[in-house]
């Protein structure tokens, strides 16, 4: 089963704006030399770290939670999971080392209620939390958390029998 993850609009916003105001730089220095590859190493950067962690998409399969971004997949085992349910992050979460809007929502986030966790989705009200049996916890989102939380459910309960 693979999901679509959908940007919410302040994410699609901040992350139009940023590249370009970048995009903008880069063309109003292109005749100082320095701040032309300051500004353009910057926006590769960006782009780069986008592409490797920015989220567009989550799969389950029989053995494993997949959450894939355009050149990279994380791979979380369904054994290792302890439970799953429906969550949304508060604005009010912070950011550790993480991505508040800019290619969605990723990395590590501190929240009141839950403590630490990692953060890989588009919109805060497609969202699920996975609990790791080490402690860990995941916050994803994806177009239909609802079938994903009940096929992972049935999975991980089939495995406690």
């Amino acid at each position: 089963m693979k999901s679509r993850i959908r940007y919410s609009r302040f994410a699609t916003a901040v992350t139009v704006v940023v590249y370009c105001l970048l995009f903008a730089g880069c063309i109003a220095t292109v005749r100082d030399e320095r701040a032309f590859f300051i500004l353009l190493a910057i926006y590769l950067t960006l782009i780069v770290g986008g592409l490797l962690y920015g989220p567009a998409y989550v799969e389950v399969d029989k053995d494993n939670i997949i959450l894939g971004s355009l050149l990279r997949r994380k791979k979380i085992t369904l054994r290792d999971v302890e439970s799953v349910e429906l969550f949304r992050p508060t604005m009010g979460a912070i950011r550790i080392f993480a991505s508040g809007g800019f290619m969605g929502y990723w990395g590590i986030f501190k929240e009141g209620d839950i403590g630490r966790y990692y953060a890989f989705y588009g919109k805060s009200s497609d969202c699920f939390l996975v609990r790791m049996k080490n402690g860990d916890k995941y916050v994803v989102g994806c177009e239909n958390p609802d079938d994903i939380i009940t096929y992972v459910s049935s999975h991980i309960g089939s495995r406690l029998k």
